[in-house]
């Protein structure tokens, strides 16, 4: 486990008694302890659910969320116009005129979510090298920006030792354009290379996610999440 805290049984833990757990239920999302995890592999709405020993449970790098963050109510449907998990709010409020809503339960049952993470996988790979060939390009112009700045100093140098004073004070006024020119053009530079450079770093987090994570969550968890990287990947484009 990532934390050597033990973790608590939940349905203990409701009833006050404080009981450390055995198992890890990915669907329930909690601890039970040996008493709880027989009863929840015998009783029939729980009894297909996904566990592990807790030994082996390592905590998701993100919490994969099964309610609708809008209203708080379980997402249950799914909208195939909008491609989108919907709550029964959702539906009401947002998704009235759409048609062919199907239960979200179905949607995932039919959904291969191996392919839907190498998808997803695939267009963040994509966006990290185009993002990477950016960062490079940039750093390539700031170098040669220098290399012209430092040309251009030389050659005002020259010229002053060839013309008189009046162009003297001409090249003092380029200098200072040419230092004023050099300082924006690399705070921008920096600034776009320090904004990509986030977005790499969020972008391997989802990566790592779609490794670390959806390979011990439910089927419903890891629908959900790769959905909700998909979603997340499309706003770095």
């Amino acid at each position: 486990m990532a934390s050597s805290k033990p973790i608590p049984c939940g349905p203990c833990l409701e009833g006050k008694v404080n009981t450390k757990a055995d198992i890890w239920c990915y669907n329930c999302d909690e601890g039970l302890c040996s008493t709880c995890s027989g009863h929840h592999r015998r009783y029939k709405g729980t009894c297909d659910h996904k566990i592990i020993g807790i030994k082996s449970y390592k905590p998701s790098v993100q919490a994969i969320e099964t309610q609708c963050d809008k209203h708080g109510q379980q997402l249950n449907l799914y909208c195939p116009s909008h491609l989108v998990p919907c709550c029964d709010e959702c539906i009401s409020n947002s998704h009235s005129k759409c048609t062919g809503i199907k239960s979200l339960a179905s949607v995932v049952e039919k959904t291969k979510i191996e392919k839907s993470k190498e998808s997803v996988e695939k267009e963040i790979n994509s966006i990290l090298q185009l993002l990477g060939k950016i960062v490079n390009d940039k750093s390539q112009n700031f170098k040669r920006g220098e290399q012209e700045y430092e040309s251009i100093k030389e050659f005002i140098v020259k010229i002053r030792n060839e013309i008189d004073k009046h162009l003297t004070h001409l090249e003092k006024k380029i200098c200072n354009e040419a230092d004023t020119i050099l300082n924006k053009e690399k705070s921008k530079a920096t600034d776009l290379i320090t904004e990509i450079e986030e977005k790499q770093k969020n972008l391997k987090k989802m990566q790592d996610q779609l490794h670390t994570v959806i390979p011990h969550a439910s089927k419903l968890q890891s629908f959900l999440g790769v959905h909700q990287i998909e979603q997340k990947y499309t706003i770095h484009r």
